[in-house]
């Protein structure tokens, strides 16, 4: 049950929103398939086009050289998990698909800076190119490693619960995560895009322009102007130096712009259900020996974060506001688990039960059930899930207050958030 509930409610709103935004815009109207083409063409070259072409290879090559190092440093270190009381190989699994989530939010942003500029179609194209390049610059670096571990698997450690040419898989499974990554720079595109007609497009300029952009794409309602009169006194600045100083200064005070109103309140709340919520797992799984509360914090929460987001992006209509009321509830539902988990995994660790997490094993001690619960793989794979179900509410809640509230957006942010 908690399985269909983390698909239904968490995994799915991204990709299903993502195909109602391709069903709305990319229909012709009946212009013709010239004309499709003819679009689908300009959308690819706006989409590649100075300075996007430039940040692709920058990309592709800074994935190459973090694969590279990560991988190195992982075949150093991952003979010293036992020792150092985690699971190694779980932890970077898990770590890799947290980077495929950042991935996600990097392109889509990327994505709603351009179609800013350039329109719906130069967004996804440069949206989704960017986590192609991800891929190339991953797979670049990857492959030769992987060769040489298929060629010579006696020069690399050997982990006991892998299977013969298992030690890399973690870097495979980056990979095959990115799959899910593949429609944010659809939302990104509609979420930026704006309803101008071609011809009054502003050009993305430089890198600076690139920024500012993505820091203030989907401000709330009422900061909205503010965003558009940086992006205006930015564009009025012609020296690089005083460029870049503005754009930095900009982009930051966005940052400190503030949390939505109610986000407290929301927090709290989380807080609440997901450590009264651990206590009752904790405890009916104890009495009726049905193992660990791992499976509870990693799919309720998940689905309390996309509600939470879902409703502050609704009321605001902005995607990032709804974000930013997710991580502050995720926060608090953290705290709510290591609130509730500590003294639990003591109580288990007591009547011999297990690990809270799982309920497999007896703990020799209540500080090894109390370091259970600060597993960093079990705390990374929570974080990746709360992010993804976060995220998803934070979009879906941004399309239906457009919906709502009928903004002057266009089609395509109507659509997505």
């Amino acid at each position: 049950m908690l399985d269909l509930l983390l698909v239904l409610g968490v995994l799915a709103p991204a990709p299903l929103l993502a195909i109602v935004v391709l069903a709305v815009r990319l229909p012709t109207s009946g212009s013709g398939a010239g004309t499709f083409t003819a679009r689908t063409r300009a959308a690819g070259r706006n989409g590649v086009g100075r300075p996007v072409w430039l940040g692709l290879i920058a990309v592709a090559a800074a994935a190459a050289v973090l694969t590279a190092g990560l991988e190195r440093l992982y075949v150093a270190t991952v003979p010293n998990g036992p020792r150092w009381g985690f699971d190694t190989v779980l932890l970077t699994i898990v770590l890799g698909l947290f980077a495929a989530v950042v991935c996600a939010g990097l392109a889509g942003l990327a994505a709603a800076a351009v179609a800013g500029a350039r329109g719906f179609g130069a967004g996804s194209v440069a949206g989704l190119l960017a986590l192609v390049a991800v891929a190339a610059g991953t797979v670049s670096a990857h492959l030769p490693l992987r060769a040489a571990y298929l060629a010579e698997p006696e020069r690399f450690p050997v982990v006991g619960n892998l299977a013969e040419g298992d030690l890399l898989a973690p870097f495979e499974f980056f990979l095959a995560a990115l799959i899910w990554a593949l429609p944010w720079p659809v939302l990104g595109a509609a979420l930026g895009a704006r309803s101008e007609p071609a011809g009054r497009r502003h050009p993305v300029r430089d890198g600076w322009q690139l920024l500012l952009d993505l820091a203030t794409t989907d401000l709330p309602d009422n900061r909205r102007a503010w965003g558009a009169a940086l992006r205006a006194e930015l564009a009025a600045i012609d020296p690089p130096p005083e460029r870049r100083r503005f754009a930095l200064g900009g982009a930051w005070a966005v940052l400190r712009s503030g949390w939505p109103r109610g986000a407290w309140v929301r927090a709290a709340g989380v807080a609440v259900v997901v450590a009264g919520g651990s206590f009752a797992a904790s405890r009916w799984s104890l009495e009726h020996d049905r193992g660990g509360v791992l499976g509870f914090w990693t799919v309720v929460p998940s689905v309390l974060l996309l509600a939470v987001a879902l409703a502050a992006a609704r009321r605001t209509r902005s995607f990032g506001s709804g974000l930013r009321a997710g991580a502050l509830a995720g926060l608090a539902a953290l705290l709510a688990v290591l609130a509730v988990g500590i003294p639990e995994s003591v109580v288990w660790a007591h009547h011999q039960a297990g690990y809270l997490s799982t309920g497999d094993a007896v703990p020799p001690n209540w500080q090894a059930a109390v370091r259970d619960v600060l597993r960093p793989e079990f705390l990374a794979g929570m974080l990746v899930l709360w992010t993804t179900g976060a995220a998803g509410g934070a979009a879906v809640g941004a399309a239906l207050g457009r919906v709502r509230g009928h903004t002057p957006d266009g089609p395509a942010t109507t659509a997505a958030g």
